[in-house]
């Protein structure tokens, strides 16, 4: 059974995509049975998500899902003060931060840990701006050298 926190950011999941096919919170409420202060705080967190992106799309033309801020992200609001801190303003730099195999993971800064990093990786997926190796078997060589075929190149 997942923690309460868990919970929350799959049901955020599951309204943001039962809205995107166009049901209305009422309905998104008894499909998820949820409590009034549930649904409540996921229309705060969607409506939030989706003003940040009219927001930047009106102020930048050509400004895609890499440019939203941190600040307006669905993230919960103390992730979202200790990743700006931090001089992650906007998702773009948060996938790039990630993607940076010199940098530690999130993990690593204080007060974010295992279950904040996952958020983050959420977030970031469904945007599409998580970059995983396209090649697997060469980040699995670059991990472990020694499972390196002689006669497979680099």
């Amino acid at each position: 059974m997942p923690s309460p926190s868990e919970q929350v950011s799959l049901n955020l999941a599951q309204a943001r995509d039962l809205r995107a096919n166009g049901r209305s919170y009422r309905e998104i409420g008894q499909q998820l049975a949820l409590t009034t202060g549930q649904l409540a705080h996921i229309r705060r967190t969607l409506k939030r998500e989706k003003a940040a992106r009219t927001r930047l799309r009106t102020a930048q033309s050509g400004a895609d899902e890499r440019d939203l801020p941190v600040s307006q992200s669905v993230l919960p609001a103390g992730l979202r003060q200790m990743l700006t801190a931090s001089g992650l303003r906007t998702l773009g730099d948060l996938a790039d931060r990630l993607a940076d195999p010199d940098l530690p993971g999130l993990e690593a800064m204080p007060g974010i840990g295992p279950h904040r990093a996952r958020l983050v990786d959420r977030v970031l997926d469904h945007y599409g701006l998580r970059s995983g190796p396209s090649d697997l078997r060469a980040e699995i060589e670059r991990l472990f050298p020694d499972l390196r075929e002689p006669n497979h190149a680099n």
